[in-house]
């Protein structure tokens, strides 16, 4: 039993490192396209284009803002089942 939560500890401080490491680079990404935009940069946009981009979570074409917001969803890692 010990063994069986040390495992499912280990793998949800994995998970929680993932979120934590994602977080970062999406406020990374924040914040450049903020300083892209202060300095008149032509597409200030790419940096979170391309952090969003590299998470499958670009909108599609058309998406509405507001309902964007409405959804504010977290996506979460994806689970491997069968793991012991």
């Amino acid at each position: 039993m010990t063994a069986t939560l040390t495992r499912q500890h280990a793998k949800t401080g994995e998970e929680v490192a993932l979120i934590v490491a994602a977080y970062g680079e999406l406020l990374a990404a924040a914040r450049a396209t903020f300083a892209a935009a202060a300095l008149g940069e032509a597409d200030p946009l790419i940096h979170l284009r391309h952090a969003l981009a590299a998470h499958g979570q670009l909108p599609p074409d058309g998406a509405r803002p507001v309902v964007l917001l409405a959804q504010s969803a977290v996506p979460l890692p994806s689970r491997r089942t069968g793991v012991a």
